[in-house]
């Protein structure tokens, strides 16, 4: 040890750690206050139609081929109105949502969200259970990808069923109204689902919306409609597509009824954009579930009937739809 090397004492030793301290505290009391000063970062929201990548669906189309070894032809949503239509699908695979890749899961729904692979009146569909709706906070991306998946699983016809209110006085409870156009409010607010850049893999840029319900499968609906007695129960209409979940006032029912809406609801026109985006032929149902506003709702008994007869209607309908198709009847 080289002994002309003085050593601190303890006071010294003492007094240099305070002092580290201290200017350990001061810098960084002086970083945490010229971040409160920053100007806050800006935040850059994924566009609605760049949520999932076409690989990220492709890869999701895969494991549904490769678990089920189907293709389906065609592709179902269901209404919870109309869960039961799952039960037709004759040895089904069913599959969760949080089995599926990357696949969104709404909370809201939890284990009530699945699918259903399998036949129906001798054609292979795919059908879901667990519609996310952009008003239970769901990005419209995500709530329209199912749609985007039948499309890689081989889906040609997609049939998409929900519950509306009347705004037509020739609308009751228990209609089913096969939808001939639309009105898109909730898509005037910039809710599109095909917001951002376009892989044309999926669609071209701009679809045109004239021909979203395609002629074929409204003439088949009609068909059926007689061929089965239900012709003064399902009717055509044009479905107004509105945000939710509040209902609509009566003044705003007033002006839907006046430019020509006859039904009302919160879901299934995004999906129609994204299903004539990428060139599938589209059929919408809706079960009518409210009469209009200045109507009254049915007593129980009478409310209860009418929807069972309604849903039995759209049930049988569905099914006689994909027998036709099949059989190119």
């Amino acid at each position: 040890m080289n002994r002309n090397i003085k050593m601190c004492n303890r006071d010294c030793c003492a007094l240099k750690t305070a002092l580290t301290i201290r200017r350990m505290k001061l810098l960084i009391e002086k970083r945490l206050q010229e971040e409160a000063n920053a100007k806050p970062k800006d935040i850059i929201e994924t566009p609605q139609g760049e949520l999932y990548s076409f690989d990220d669906v492709q890869k999701m189309a895969n494991f549904i081929i490769n678990r089920t070894e189907k293709k389906p032809k065609f592709g179902l949503i269901l209404s919870s109105h109309v869960n039961m239509l799952a039960d037709l699908v004759e040895s089904p695979v069913v599959i969760q949502y949080t089995d599926i890749p990357k696949f969104p899961v709404s909370p809201l729904h939890g284990n009530n969200s699945k699918l259903f692979v399998g036949q129906i009146m001798g054609g292979t569909v795919i059908a879901v259970q667990g519609r996310m709706h952009v008003y239970e906070g769901n990005p419209v991306g995500s709530c329209t990808l199912p749609v985007r998946m039948f499309k890689l699983c081989g889906v040609e016809y997609l049939i998409l069923i929900c519950s509306a209110g009347a705004i037509s006085a020739e609308h009751n409870v228990g209609d089913v109204v096969a939808i001939k156009d639309h009105i898109n409010v909730l898509g005037w607010c910039g809710n599109s689902p095909l917001i951002g850049l376009n892989d044309a893999r999926f669609g071209q840029r701009r679809p045109s919306m004239i021909d979203a319900y395609d002629e074929m499968l409204l003439a088949k609906a009609t068909e059926i409609s007689r061929e089965i007695g239900q012709d003064n129960r399902i009717k055509t209409g044009v479905y107004v597509c509105m945000g939710g979940p509040s209902y609509e006032t009566a003044a705003e029912q007033r002006f839907l009824r006046k430019i020509g809406a006859d039904v009302i609801g919160i879901s299934m026109v995004p999906e129609v954009i994204i299903a004539r985006h990428c060139g599938l032929k589209v059929l919408g149902l809706t079960l009518v579930t409210l009469p209009p506003n200045d109507v009254a709702v049915p007593a129980q008994n009478e409310y209860s009937t009418l929807l069972m007869q309604g849903k039995k209607a759209c049930i049988e309908l569905v099914s006689r739809i994909i027998y036709k198709i099949q059989n190119n009847l």
